[in-house]
């Protein structure tokens, strides 16, 4: 018995492998031909083409070797190496005065899509195959016939139709295949097969005494009628099916309600329900006829929840593009789920390589377009969830729903006209605006330096010695105060007295440099917002931990200064103010809210107008620019924006008569946009942006509409209304969480239902919802002939029903060839088609053809019960082989592609951790459920915080939560596929971490002290016994006499190495049986099968 993990060259050699095969992946080039062709077509190659004239920089992005040589600067890709690549720093405009494209700047998602492509070796597509389908079929095009079983020279071996294909394969190289396994083998590898679990003590002792020629059929039989059944081969769907419990992407939502659709598969499984049926339900549940059952109903609905569980970029500024990435991701999924075809490779151009047009992407689109996935697609998006309960409970539900959406309306109106007058008031006086900015940011290039350190006397307050205040006596350094329980503001008064009016420093101290920041008011007015009491000691040792907060004003006698926050209050330990008032005429910073008030504008636009400028910063493409560098002196032929046209008379002599020309140009520009007809001012259907006819004019406007410009409505506009359109809000709101709070309560489901506007598509040109092409009316792949062609789609109908009824048609080349497939490889570890997800031409062709078309037949005439697939494929001499290594037949077929042995396989992560549970005697069976604590759509997680999950919970692990962007650490570990994509074929690598779950890993720890407990207690008379007992359940064989022996010892070593450190006896035998149950669940033996 040896440790799996201690296998560096193993380790070594997988690492080079997996590095040597990531260059030749096929989905590489499909990964390019989705994401990065369509980008480099529509932004780089009008200028970086054979085509374009010139050449812009010499660069030419057409061509893989022409991007990695590069033009004038250099090379433009770092193959594997993003942070390297000039191409990344330019899209990121993090290379200095270069920043492409012309315009603005790239979107973040296609900032990463480049930024992974270049991580991947900047695989490339196959540029010099020709864009139109291909005309020679595909072999998984041409339907299955049922091949006549093949004649062998050893028909003894046969007991099943496989046989027969697997051992004309062999014998027509010479080899022959591996003996029998024995019956404990055999045992093992089916239970965890079919249930993920190894088998019981007893269940091993049953199968030993039964020496009839149908032990093994029984014993496949209970396995298959067992509830585990379904977790395990529901878990192997739930790979291809994407499923996650969070949304992931940019808005990691908690999908509270996506474990109805996993609990559905699993049950689907256990009651064997046909896969076409199977398939119904997922794509179309909604539309089978009507059933009285209401449980039959709702398991529809929760079916179609294959359809909506994918991974959503829910702040999409655009709404139309995020109903067609999730169309997309649909369409995507269900075709390499169903077909194993990568049809989402056509969104932008014809496949590349598969006989897929663009034409038939956009058929089956509109499709998915036309059903109704989202509640809207505003930002933050809501799916649809089916609400499972009678009619008139929906009806009722629906219309306290309405009235709180009403309600919702009319805040969001009231919000809008207000947030509208805000911004309408800043464009009025953008002038003073500037004006304003530049003071502040003269300001900020101003110091203080905290009262201690100039020795300065002080008023000098402890924190918790407030006049009046809700917050508690700091009791925790480095933590927020603890408020006492009020809704907020949080505050803390202290009255202040002075002898003279003037302006005063404040200081705050942090004595532990905790975090947080407060608004201070003087005398109940605003004087600063967001002060600091956040001191760096390195950076200041001798401040002793004091930081100004600023210079403010008061008066003679009696000041009160407040800080407020709005939510949780900051910790801080006392406030100073300096006994004398700064020098009359002294320059000292001021705030933003001084400098607004100065000015008479508002302090929060004023900060955006700052951000706005610090991020231009002088970039000569600055509609601003003259203003940035109005004190340099730079010459005005730098400016390259085309609102350098509307200053004629060049540079003005100060910046307030600049300030008042920026102030008319803006008004000029405002005025004629609001003076074209609504229709102008909207995007043309070709994508086109509206725009003023005077380039300069337009340019100012764009500045002044920008969404994230200086003249947006601020995050905290709200302060600014109106006070009797606070107390309007106030109601509203309140009137709102009562409703909310009265909400009936019902059970839901995610899914896609009609109702969305149901129509053809018209095709993208390009991948773009800007730029259209021709209608494509609803259907299906032209390339998949049918005998009868089904009926075009109804009118008024999505076409999902139709799109289920075709994928299940008999004669469909693709569903039951894929499927069976993917069983086999689920036992066998490998499929006869090797690329389970890809049937295309980028996939790899059937091993045993003749075999695959004969199950896919069979299949069918079985009424495609998955099942009856397991009884054929186990009760087979094909699966019941061992794994004996034969040195002839690996040197024909070092891979074993023709199946002279059973393969031998990890255990991957849901079975390894359930069967170390399992051997404890740990593990819960419950069924079904969700044990996230989070509500429906609350954020959960993302890459730098793990969810609050309970992810040691004692139950099976196809119930254990998983969340996107942040998977269960043991759940990364051993491959459970990315969980955004379909994936039929699981990794199986060898990696650090790995080891460290089996040293300490948590489940390792706890469950093998529970084991070592349990053989403790009661598993035999003396240690000989318990060692037996411990080999029976975890490795299903008992130990020969020296691993007894060595077992002994081994104990014994344990104890005599504790005894200086652990004086109780019980404890060092409780930790020396622990040591040795992790060193059983630890072995290559009992984390691999053969």
């Amino acid at each position: 018995m040896y440790l799996w993990f201690r296998r560096p060259v193993r380790l070594i050699w997988a690492i080079l492998s997996t590095v040597g095969a990531a260059a030749a992946q096929p989905d590489g080039a499909a990964y390019f031909e989705k994401k990065i062709r369509p980008l480099l077509l529509g932004k780089c190659l009008s200028c970086h083409s054979a085509s374009s004239v010139p050449v812009m920089g010499g660069l030419r992005l057409d061509d893989r070797e022409a991007a990695l040589k590069g033009g004038g600067r250099g090379p433009a890709i770092v193959s594997g190496k993003p942070e390297e690549s000039l191409l990344l720093k330019v899209v990121r405009h993090t290379a200095g005065p270069l920043k492409m494209p012309p315009g603005p700047r790239l979107k973040d998602e296609e900032i990463a899509a480049l930024t992974e492509w270049v991580a991947m070796g900047a695989p490339w597509g196959a540029s010099a195959v020709s864009s139109k389908p291909a005309a020679a079929a595909l072999w998984s095009l041409v339907p299955p016939r049922k091949p006549t079983l093949p004649k062998t020279s050893t028909p003894g071996w046969i007991t099943s139709p496989v046989d027969a294909f697997i051992l004309a394969a062999l014998e027509s190289k010479g080899l022959r295949p591996a003996p029998p396994a024995d019956k404990r083998t055999l045992l093992r590898r089916a239970t965890f097969d079919l249930t993920g679990l190894p088998p019981t003590p007893e269940e091993i002792n049953a199968f030993l005494a039964d020496n009839s020629p149908d032990a093994f059929a029984t014993v496949i039989e209970r396995l298959l009628a067992s509830p585990r059944y379904g977790e395990r081969w529901g878990r192997h769907w739930l790979d291809v099916a994407r499923y996650a419990d969070s949304n992931g992407l940019d808005e990691n939502l908690v999908y509270k309600n996506a474990y109805r659709y996993r609990d559905y598969v699993i049950q689907s499984f256990n009651r064997d329900k046909p896969y076409d049926e199977f398939i119904h339900e997922q794509l179309a549940g909604d539309l089978l006829p009507e059933s009285s059952d209401l449980a039959t109903m709702y398991e529809r609905w929760t079916a179609t929840g294959f359809l909506s569980l994918g991974a959503k970029m829910l702040a999409e500024d655009d709404p139309v593009k995020m109903e067609m990435d999730i169309v997309d991701e649909q369409l995507d999924t269900t075709a390499r789920t169903f077909m194993g075809l990568t049809v989402g490779c056509a969104r932008c151009h014809d496949h590349k390589y598969d006989p897929i047009p663009q034409s038939d992407y956009y058929a089956m689109a509109g499709i998915f377009k036309s059903s109704k996935t989202m509640e809207n697609f505003k930002v933050v998006a809501q799916w649809h969830e089916y609400v499972l309960a009678p009619k008139p409970d929906r009806d009722r539900l629906a219309a306290h729903l309405a009235l709180i959406e009403a309600k919702r309306k009319e805040a969001g109106k009231i919000t809008s006209a207000e947030n509208a007058k805000l911004v309408a008031e800043a464009m009025r006086r953008i002038g003073d605006y500037l004006l304003a900015s530049h003071d502040l940011m003269l300001s900020e290039r101003m110091t203080l330096e905290p009262l201690h350190r100039r020795g300065a006397a002080v008023i000098s307050r402890d924190a918790s010695g407030y006049d009046n205040g809700n917050v508690a006596s700091p009791i925790q350094p480095k933590k927020a105060n603890t408020v006492k329980g009020t809704a907020g503001p949080h505050f803390a008064e202290y009255r202040i007295t002075v002898s003279k009016s003037g302006n005063y420093q404040v200081d705050l101290l942090d004595e532990e440099r905790g975090a947080g920041t407060a608004d201070i008011l003087i005398n109940g007015q605003l004087v600063k917002r967001g002060a600091e009491p956040v001191q760096n000691r390195e950076a200041s040792p001798d401040a002793g931990g004091w930081a100004p907060a600023g210079v403010f004003p008061l008066h003679a006698g009696e000041n009160t200064i407040r800080l407020e926050h709005r939510t949780r209050f900051p910790y801080f330990a006392r406030l100073a103010v300096a006994a004398e008032p700064v020098a009359a005429g002294a320059a000292f910073p001021r705030s933003t809210v001084q400098i607004a008030r100065a000015r008479g504008v508002n302090p929060s636009f004023l900060e955006q107008m700052v951000e706005h400028l610090d991020r231009s910063n002088g970039a000569p493409a600055s509609v601003l620019w003259l203003w940035e560098t109005f004190d340099s002196g730079r010459p005005l032929a730098e400016w390259k924006s085309p609102a350098a046209a509307l200053f004629p008379e060049g540079r003005p002599a100060t910046r307030e008569q600049l300030a008042a020309r920026y102030q008319a140009l803006f008004q000029e520009a405002v005025r004629q946009w609001e003076a074209l007809p609504d229709d102008a001012r909207k995007k043309t259907e070709g994508g086109k942006e509206p725009a003023l006819p005077d380039a300069g004019l337009e340019s100012l406007r764009q500045l002044l509409y920008e969404k994230f410009g200086p003249m947006r409505a601020p995050a905290d506009a709200r302060t600014y209304y109106p006070a009797d359109v606070r107390a309007d809000l106030a109601r509203i709101e309140k009137e709102t969480k009562l409703l909310e709070e009265a909400t009936p309560q019902f059970p839901r489901a995610m899914g896609v239902t009609e109702g969305g506007k149901a129509g053809d598509l018209r095709i993208n040109i390009r991948g773009s919802h800007w730029n259209l092409g021709e209608s494509v009316p609803r259907g299906f792949l032209r390339a998949v002939k049918l005998q009868d062609p089904l009926p075009a789609i109804p009118a008024g109908a999505s076409g999902r029903l139709e799109l289920a009824r075709w994928l299940t048609r008999k004669d469909h080349p693709l569903t039951s060839r894929v499927m069976v497939n993917r069983i086999w490889r689920w036992h066998f570890g490998k499929g006869i088609v090797p690329s389970v997800d890809n049937f295309g031409r980028l996939g790899e062709k059937p091993t045993h053809p003749e075999l695959l078309d004969w199950l896919a037949a069979t299949f069918v005439e079985k009424g495609w019960s998955i099942k009856e697939m397991h009884r054929i494929l186990m009760n087979s001499s094909t699966y019941r082989m061992s794994s004996a290594f034969d040195a002839r037949a690996a040197e024909t077929d070092p891979e074993n592609t023709l199946l002279w042995r059973m393969s031998r396989r990890r255990l991957e992560a849901e079975e390894l951790r359930d069967a170390i549970m399992s051997v404890s005697g740990g593990l819960d069976f419950q069924t079904g459920g969700s044990i996230l604590k989070y509500k429906d759509r609350e954020y959960v997680a993302n890459t730098s915080r793990r969810g609050d999950i309970d992810y040691d919970r004692n139950i099976r692990a196809v119930y254990i939560p998983v969340v996107r962007s942040s998977m269960y650490d043991l759940f990364r570990a051993f491959d459970l596929p990315d969980p955004s994509v379909p994936n039929g074929d699981r990794d199986s690598t060898v990696v650090a971490p790995q080891a460290l779950f089996a040293m300490n890993g948590s489940v390792m720890l706890t469950h093998s002290r529970k084991m070592a407990g349990r053989l403790l207690d009661g598993a035999g008379p003396d240690d000989p016994a318990r060692i037996r007992a411990a080999y029976e359940a975890a490795l299903a064989r008992p130990p020969s006499a020296a691993e007894v022996d060595r077992a002994l010892t081994f104990l014994a070593q344990i104890d005599s190495a504790l005894r200086d450190r652990r004086k109780d006896p019980a404890e060092r035998r409780l930790l020396a049986w622990q040591s040795f149950c992790k060193a059983l669940l630890a072995s290559n033996e009992f984390t691999y099968l053969n």
